[in-house]
Formats: C-alpha cells, sequence, structure tokens
C-alpha cells in the first residue's frame, strides 16, 4: 500500500482482547468505544482539536501533524509528507457543510486547505482576519468550545451564525449585525465568560452554572431552564460551531442539545467514564450512523459506537450456549433448562427435569393453555400453567423425542429420533391421547404447519409433506440433497426452507428456488428465518445475522436476475459472538412486543427490528487518486494515459461505517475482455496494465441497499496513440502494401516473360534434337524391323535347311538301328545307338531353339487349346531317358495324370526340358521327381533331385537376376528358365545345400 494512498488502516478484528473487554460494557452500557493513536498508527498525531462531517459524509479532523480523512475504515492524512504543505498544524475547521466549502488553515495561517468532494486543494493564501475593530473595540474570533485560541474569557467576541449574521458580545452587552455589518439590535447584558455562549438554530443562548438559560432572538431576550440536575460549576459545554451541534457533559454523562423552538432540550448520549481524564476537546455526534467521536488533545481520536443488538445471558463472566426456547409471554422467553429471559437480564425460571444430552435442549412448545411441552430420555414432559409449572404430565416412548410443535388446533406433534432398532417416527398428541401418525426413513429435524391439513417436516435428507386426514407422507421432488434445519410458512403462504451448507430455498407452486449465496458463503449454514412487519427477513447464521428484503427474493425466484442485497451484522452491532446456534425449534421467537430473539453460543440476543438503524452502504462512489507509473494523476471523469504506460491504478474513497462485509464494489472495463463485473476487495484499488491505444470506458459500481439498486462512477480512459499506431498509418501501411504487391507482380511478370523466352529457345534447341533423335529412332526402328524380318527368316530357315535334315538323320539312324547286322554287333549297336540318341538331342535342341525364339515374337499368350501337364513332362522324360540310364539315374513323374491346364505350352515344355536337363547334369546314381499343385490359378511345379547341389552364392544371383538381368558366366539353361517366365510373368525359387541335392519350384498362371 503507497504511502500516498493511505497512510494508516482501521482494522475493526485487530485486537481479540480489546474486543471482548469492550463486549463486557457492551451488556452493561450498551456502548462499544474504541481509541486510535498515533502510538497505534492509526492517526500521524494524537492532538485531534476539531471534527467536522463533509456534504459526503467522510469525517474530517485536525491534528498537530495534518488533516485527516476518515470514510469508516481507513485514515488517510493530508501533511507535509503527503501533499506540498510545508506546515502540518491545523486547528480548525469552518466552512459550510451543504454548500461543500470546508476549509482550515495551518499554524503559518498562510496556506489554505479546501476540502470539496472528500478531497482537498492546497492554496496559498494571505492569513485570514479572525477580529473586527468595531466602535473601537476589538473583537475576537469565535472558534467554539473549549475554544483553541481563547485565553481571557472576558475578551469580546464576535460569533458568526449560519445565516450569516454576527453577535458581537462583551461582558456588557450583545449586538446582532448582518453580513454587513449594520446593526439589527442591541442588548445590554452582562456575563461571567463568554465560555457560557453558544448558538443553535441562530439563535444565541446563555447557559448558566445552576442550568438556567438566556437566548435572544428577534430583539428580545427570553429565558428557560433545562431540566437537569446541574450542580453549580459541575458541567462543562461543548460546541462544535463548524456542525452546529452543542454538547453538555455532568459527571462523565454527555448529554446532546437542542433548542427546537427556542426551547433547550438535553437528550443524553452515553455514560463516558474515561471522558474527563481522556482530555476531551472536540466532538462530533453521527447521528445516522450512530457514531459518537471524541477528540483529545492527548490521547487521538475515540469513537463510541451504540449497537442496537442485545446479548442477554445467566452469567456475564461464562460463556453460556443456547439453543431451543419458546415465548413465555409478550417480552419473555422461556429456554428448555427453564430460564426465563427478558430483552435485559434473565428475571425468573422454572425448575424443569434435569437434560443431559444435546437433543433434550433443542426443542420446546408452548400449548394454547400456556403448557409447556419438552422432551427429555424417551418421555416427554407436560409442564402445567394451572399449578404454577410446578406438576407435569408425562408421557412414555421407546425414541427419544427430537423435536415438539403444536398445530392450530392444540395438537402436539412429536417426532422421534431414528436408532439402532427403530425408524424415525411422527407422534401426535391430542386431549393427552398418543396416536402414531407417520413413519420416515430419516429423522424430522422440523415441523411447520402450512394449512389445517397438511404438515411441511423438514429431514436430513429432503423435505416431506404430511397430509393429517389421510396420514400419508409425499416427498418433495428434487429435494433428496438438502439437510433441512428449519421451515418458515410466511404471511403469503410461501415456504421457505433454511439448510445445511445449502443455504436457504424457496418452495412455491411445487418447484425449490435456490438463492445467490453471499460472498463468503456464511448464508450456507442457515439456521431459520423470522420475518417482520417491514417486509424483511432475519436468517442468523453461524458467521453473523443477515437481513433481505423478501420482495428482493420473491423477485429473484422469478426472473433469476440481478443481485440480492444481504446486509450482515456481526460482533461490533453488539453480538458477544457472531455464531448463531440452529438445528433447533423454535430457532428464533418473534415476542408480541415487536423483539426477535435467537439462541447462540453465548447468550441470546434480542433486537427490535423497528428500532435497528440499518447502516446501508452510501450513495457517493470517489475516485480518490490515480496512480500512473507512481506518478499521482487528478481524477476526472475523463482521463489521458501515457502510451506504453506500464500500469494504471485507481484508488476509491467510499465513506461507510458499518460492517465492511456489506460493502459490494464491482468494476469493469469495457474493449479488454472483462465483459463481467469483477469484485472490489479491502484495498479498494483497481489496475490495469498496458492498455492499447484507444478509448475505454472504466465503471464502477456499489450495491447501495435492499432494493439492490447502484450506484455508478464512470471514467472515460484515452491512451493516445503514436504515429505508428493510428488509423491513418494503419492505411498508408495497406496502400504501401498494396503498391509492393503490384510492383512484385510486375517485376515477376517481367521474369516469368524472360524466362518463356528462355524456356522457348531451349525448347526450340531440344526440338531441333529431339527430331533428330527420332530420326534416327525411325531409321534404328527400320533396321531393327529389317532385323526381326532377317531373324524370322533365319527361324524359318532353321526349320526347313536344319530341322529337315536332322529328322530325316534321326530316322536313318533309327531305320539302321534295327538293322540284323548292327544288331548283331554289340559294338557298333553301342555306337550307332549313340549317334541316335545325340540326334536326337540335337533335334530337340533345335525345336526348343525355335520355340524360344518364337516366344519373344508372340510374349506372354495362353494356349487356346487345353493339355495334360503329365503328358508333356513325360515326352521330355523320354527324351532324357537313354541318358538317365546311362547315369544310373532314375526319373519319376508324380504329376496327376488328369491335370488339365491352359498355359504357354511352348515355354512350359523349354522349361521341363532345361529343368530336366540341369537337374541330369548335376546327378549321378540318384533320383529325380517331379512335383505339381494349384491353387487360385497359380500352377507350381517342383523339380527335387538329390545331386551335387548349388552354392548359396549361385541361388542368389539365379535369384537377383529375376530382378536384375545381368548375364554372367553361369548355366545358360537356368538363364534361359528366368527370361521365359519374366515374359510368361511367371516365378522361380530355389532351395539348395551342396551335395544334398536341389528344389527348384516353378510357379506360373494356368487356366
Amino acid at each position: 500500500m503507497s504511502k500516498t494512498r493511505v497512510f494508516f488502516s482501521f482494522h475493526y478484528y485487530c485486537c481479540f482482547l480489546i474486543l471482548m473487554t469492550t463486549v463486557k460494557g457492551i451488556c452493561q452500557q450498551n456502548y462499544i468505544a474504541r481509541w486510535f493513536t498515533a502510538d497505534n498508527n492509526e492517526l500521524p498525531q494524537s492532538s485531534v482539536k476539531a471534527i467536522v462531517q463533509d456534504k459526503y459524509n467522510f469525517i474530517w479532523m485536525t491534528t498537530e501533524n495534518g488533516l485527516v480523512r476518515y470514510d469508516g475504515n481507513n485514515f488517510l492524512p493530508f501533511n507535509a509528507s503527503t501533499t506540498n504543505l510545508k506546515h502540518s498544524r491545523f486547528t480548525d475547521i469552518f466552512g459550510n457543510i451543504q454548500k461543500d466549502s470546508l476549509s482550515s488553515f495551518n499554524e503559518s495561517k498562510k496556506e489554505l486547505v479546501l476540502i470539496k468532494k472528500g478531497k482537498v486543494q492546497v492554496l496559498k493564501k494571505d492569513q485570514p482576519v479572525y477580529k473586527i475593530i468595531r466602535n473601537k473595540k476589538r473583537f475576537f474570533f469565535h472558534d467554539g468550545l473549549p475554544s483553541n485560541y481563547t485565553i481571557n474569557s472576558f475578551e469580546p467576541y464576535y460569533v458568526r451564525l449560519a445565516n450569516g449574521n454576527l453577535f458581537f458580545i462583551d461582558t456588557q452587552k450583545i449586538e446582532l449585525c448582518d453580513v454587513k455589518l449594520r446593526s439589527i439590535y442591541k442588548h445590554a447584558f452582562k456575563h461571567n465568560s463568554v465560555f457560557n455562549f453558544f448558538s443553535l438554530n441562530n439563535t444565541l443562548f446563555y447557559l448558566y452554572d445552576n442550568g438556567n438559560y438566556d437566548y435572544f432572538t428577534k430583539g428580545r431576550k427570553s429565558s428557560g431552564k433545562l431540566k437537569l440536575p446541574v450542580n453549580k460549576g459541575k458541567y462543562k459545554l461543548y460546541w462544535n460551531i463548524t456542525t452546529g451541534q452543542v454538547f453538555l457533559l455532568v459527571q462523565n454523562k454527555l448529554y446532546f442539545l437542542s433548542g427546537a423552538n427556542n426551547q433547550l432540550t438535553a437528550e443524553p448520549i452515553v455514560e463516558f467514564r474515561e471522558f474527563e481524564k481522556s482530555n476531551i476537546i472536540s466532538i462530533y455526534y453521527d447521528r445516522k450512523n450512530l457514531k459518537l467521536y471524541l477528540g483529545s488533545s492527548t490521547n487521538g481520536l475515540c469513537i463510541i459506537s451504540f449497537p442496537e443488538f442485545k446479548t442477554v445471558k445467566k452469567d456475564p463472566e461464562k460463556n453460556e450456549v443456547y439453543y431451543g426456547a419458546t415465548a413465555f409471554n409478550d417480552s419473555t422467553i422461556v429456554t428448555t433448562e427453564g430460564l426465563i429471559l427478558n430483552n435485559r437480564k434473565v428475571i425468573d425460571s422454572i425448575s424443569f427435569v434435569k437434560s443431559d444430552f444435546l437433543e433434550e435442549k433443542l426443542s420446546i412448545v408452548k400449548d394454547d393453555d400456556n403448557n409447556i411441552w419438552l422432551g427429555r430420555r424417551r418421555k416427554v414432559y407436560c409442564y402445567l400453567k394451572k399449578f404454577g409449572y410446578k406438576k407435569y404430565k408425562t408421557y412414555h416412548f421407546s425414541q427419544n423425542p427430537k423435536t415438539l410443535f403444536k398445530d392450530h388446533s392444540n395438537t402436539i406433534w412429536i417426532s422421534m429420533g431414528e436408532d439402532e432398532f427403530h425408524k424415525a417416527k411422527l407422534y401426535s398428541i391430542k386431549n393427552s391421547i398418543i396416536s402414531l401418525a407417520a413413519i420416515s426413513n430419516n429423522n424430522i429435524n422440523f415441523i411447520a404447519e402450512y394449512d389445517q391439513n397438511t404438515l411441511y417436516l423438514g429431514t436430513e435428507k429432503g423435505l416431506l409433506r404430511f397430509s393429517k386426514n389421510t396420514g400419508k407422507i409425499y416427498f418433495v421432488k428434487k429435494s433428496e440433497k438438502i439437510n433441512i434445519r428449519g421451515i418458515f410458512v410466511d404471511s403469503e403462504k410461501k415456504v421457505w426452507l433454511t439448510t445445511y451448507e445449502k443455504g436457504f430455498f424457496l418452495y412455491d407452486n411445487n418447484h425449490l428456488n435456490s438463492f445467490p449465496a453471499d460472498e463468503d458463503h456464511y448464508l450456507n449454514s442457515s439456521h431459520c428465518i423470522i420475518e417482520d412487519k417491514k417486509g424483511f427477513f432475519w436468517i442468523p447464521t453461524n458467521k453473523g445475522l443477515f437481513q433481505v428484503s423478501r420482495k428482493v427474493l420473491l423477485n429473484y425466484s422469478k426472473n433469476k436476475k440481478g443481485n440480492i442485497y444481504y446486509h450482515q451484522y456481526n460482533k461490533q452491532d453488539g453480538f458477544l459472538t457472531n455464531e448463531f446456534n440452529g438445528g433447533c425449534q423454535p430457532s428464533g421467537n418473534l415476542l408480541k412486543n415487536n423483539y426477535i430473539v435467537f439462541p447462540s453460543m453465548n447468550g441470546f440476543v434480542f433486537f427490535n427490528p423497528y428500532n435497528v438503524s440499518t447502516i446501508l452502504p452510501g450513495k457517493e462512489l470517489f475516485i480518490d487518486k490515480v496512480i500512473l507509473d507512481q506518478k499521482v494523476l487528478v481524477p476526472k471523469d475523463t482521463i489521458v494515459l501515457e502510451n506504453n504506460f506500464q500500469r494504471v491504478s485507481f484508488l476509491l474513497a467510499y465513506p461507510y461505517y458499518g460492517n465492511p462485509e456489506n460493502m459490494t464494489i464491482e468494476a469493469k472495463m469495457d474493449k479488454i475482455g472483462l465483459d463481467r463485473w469483477e469484485r472490489i476487495k479491502d484495498e479498494k484499488s483497481i489496475s490495469f496494465t498496458t492498455l492499447p491505444p484507444g478509448e475505454y470506458n472504466l465503471t464502477i459500481r456499489s450495491l447501495c441497499g435492499f432494493d439492490t439498486n447502484y450506484i455508478y462512477k464512470k471514467v472515460v480512459l484515452i491512451v493516445p496513440a503514436k504515429f505508428y499506431q493510428t488509423i491513418w498509418f494503419a492505411i498508408f501501411c495497406v496502400i504501401l502494401f498494396i503498391l509492393f504487391i503490384i510492383f512484385i507482380w510486375y517485376v515477376r511478370l517481367h521474369y516469368i516473360k524472360l524466362k518463356r523466352k528462355k524456356l522457348e529457345y531451349i525448347i526450340a534447341k531440344k526440338t531441333k534434337k529431339l527430331a533428330t533423335a527420332i530420326h534416327k529412332l525411325e531409321i534404328a526402328e527400320n533396321d531393327l524391323k529389317q532385323e526381326i524380318k532377317q531373324h524370322e527368316t533365319l527361324v524359318k530357315s532353321m526349320s526347313h535347311d536344319i530341322k529337315s535334315p536332322l529328322k530325316f538323320l534321326s530316322a536313318s539312324i533309327n531305320h539302321l538301328f534295327i538293322n540284323e547286322t548292327i544288331q548283331d554287333n554289340i559294338k557298333l549297336k553301342q555306337k550307332v545307338e549313340t549317334i541316335q540318341a545325340s540326334t536326337q538331342q540335337l533335334y530337340e535342341f533345335v525345336e526348343n531353339l525355335i520355340k524360344y525364339s518364337s516366344i519373344f515374337m508372340e510374349g506372354k499368350k495362353l494356349e487356346d487349346k487345353s493339355y495334360f501337364l503329365y503328358d508333356l513332362i513325360e515326352q521330355k522324360i523320354q527324351i532324357f531317358e537313354k541318358i538317365a540310364e546311362a547315369e544310373n539315374i532314375q526319373i519319376l513323374n508324380n504329376i496327376n495324370p488328369n491335370l488339365d491346364i491352359r498355359t504357354n505350352k511352348k515355354a512350359l515344355s523349354i522349361i521341363i526340358h532345361n529343368l530336366i536337363d540341369n537337374a541330369i547334369k548335376n546327378t549321378k546314381n540318384g533320383t529325380i521327381e517331379l512335383l505339381c499343385s494349384t491353387q487360385k490359378n497359380i500352377l507350381t511345379l517342383k523339380i527335387i533331385d538329390n545331386g551335387k547341389g548349388m552354392s548359396q552364392e549361385l541361388i542368389d544371383y539365379y535369384l537377383d537376376f529375376y530382378k536384375k538381368p545381368i548375364v554372367k558366366n553361369y548355366h545358360l539353361g537356368l538363364h534361359m528358365i528366368i527370361e521365359l517366365l519374366i515374359i510368361i510373368k511367371g516365378n522361380i525359387n530355389i532351395a539348395s545345400a551342396i551335395n544334398e541335392g536341389t528344389t527348384i519350384e516353378i510357379m506360373v498362371e494356368y487356366n
């Protein structure tokens, strides 16, 4: 908190011990006295010479270290350390309160402080005139009683009246003059001391030591007698000349003097035993807020409050906890312990059966015959009025009674608490007859009558409606989560519920209505509701007593809009504790003498709601200071802030002399996302940081009464923009950006044109090269066609010129082989047989070569006709049969003879031929087996031998060759197989081990 904001703060709860000591005095004298001094850092100096309340309800005081403003919570000094004053000693405050024109000179009399709208302004001014020369006689200015300047009580003085007229007074006469010092009338009047003069309502009074007085009006002197036991020399006058208040002190008893119809009367205010020893020199009485301000020349300021709540208990020295009590007569209550109390003390008692448990203190009721009913352990007692409550009837039950209630027909209703053997029950007693009315699943804490046939029952888990006629209980929907502590049926038959931890509710038209909580959620634990005749509800809680308008609550229940003003009373209003007690029946009483009584954790609180002076928040809200980056600005309706400021703070002033919890100050500012009201806490300040340039509306409001009206304070904040933050600069930047884009567009367009020309040149050049390449390709294509034609001619030539002689040679050798001469000659037979096999192999080789060549020209082609795979393989086996026999190799054809396939027969024939050929070349004294399987139009042909096998390097080569056909000097048979598989979209898989054999799988499509 800055030094310029608040020099000292008024804390209501600063010292618990002092407060408890003061509370004892409340019960005896009904006032609270609180001292504020410089020793406690509350005042800048402990000599208070003048006290005045201005038009806006601020209290102003003069001290020898500056002026001090008090707003009900904080003391704010104005002296040389907080202002530009050179001297800080002040004495008097003069001026007109209604015209808001108060002023005060400091000790040098060269600096004038103007007090206007709750603020001060320091002016340089010459010393004021404090004396008037009239008829060659010097009259000093009368500054009130006791005078800060008067030394000689026989000196001539003048008194300025509120209407501007002046009384000139000396020891022999008085003279009334107008504002232009023209005489109106004169009176010869001898007196002993100017200290006995004072004025009220423009009438001059003189009070004698014996209580008689003279007064002067309309040119006449009249007399009267003050009806007080004023003994000679035993009283003292205090005249606050600026406020027009006059006080009379008699033996520490302070009276307020009034002069209605020129008749002097004295109203007692307080008996303050510390008065005479406290060096009191200034007094002000705030009737509206019930505060008496006493200024001491040595001890600072004493503020005396007059609470209108009275706490009564049996022993003032002990904490006494009370619960249930009911009205005993028009002005007293009787408790469950038998104590009878009025609003002053315990006046009598009844000898009830002693209570041992808390539940036995919770409920008490009086019937129409003034008999008193209360519960004890498994019993209900009825103490009879006709026997002076010394005799009673006893009603026995199997459970402990919990709460008692009397309806309009004088029937006593009793709820029984549940235990491990019994459910909760509701009984009735009528004409001494006990009847079981209902059984409940939950304890019934409170009973209320709605009409002749309906009771409402409050339980720990909701609200029940009981019909007397049918005896049935109905559960109220959506009430199962509330623990009901009290039920109140108001003057218009609306049902109000007070609960534990859920606040209070209105049950109306079969609907539960909830209400906004107070800021600290004290109303969450509401004990009960009492309605007064002015339309207010009084609700005790664990944190004080609340007053709220019933009309406002009903309006809120209809539209769910607006706020609700809850007025809180606490210990400073006269309670010994803020914690009231609930959970009992009744939890409060409205007596016929208009007093309301509530039980608490320390006594019963009595008060008359029609005599309570509710101190509501004021109608004026002030911005005290505006601090911009540690620089103080003058508060105005429009404030211009510096650009790029860091922080701006608004310090508020709000004169309020009640409980600070009742102040609800909120603020919001547009254009920064604060679209909801933010609560301003006890420090009464609001701050903002780094607002962008613009105009902002800061709105501050305060809830100022039960009608939920607000007072508003609006301030316009202007944050000027630098040249680069203006709209014109933004427009200029936009235009510049557009021009830049256009420029870039033109540059880009020019670049594209140049690029296009270059590209056209490159295209022309490439086109020329491409044309040359195309021409070469055409030549190559023609050459290729010629080669293909030649290749076809070669194939035809081979077919005609080689194949035919080979076929003829083979036939001739076969014919020769069967010749008898050859058959008889074994060596010759073998030679011929070898020639026969070689010729046949050469024929097959040429045949395969022709087929191989034709395949490359035909590509992948399925046969038009199907054929048996088994037969194709058998043909190939017969070709190698002789060679296999020579190598002692057995070839096994394990193909299904009935497998009918349709695929490229030429390619498959060459592949099978080469597979068998390779297997025979790599196998001796072994076996070659051919297997086949089909799946999803895929034919898998597998050839297995147990020959010498293949290395892993060779396997990897052939498998890689399928993907990248780069020929190395390996077996050409497999090369041919793989090339054919690539043409007919087949696949190959090789598995082999050295000296163990080889397995080759061929996968091709078939149909």
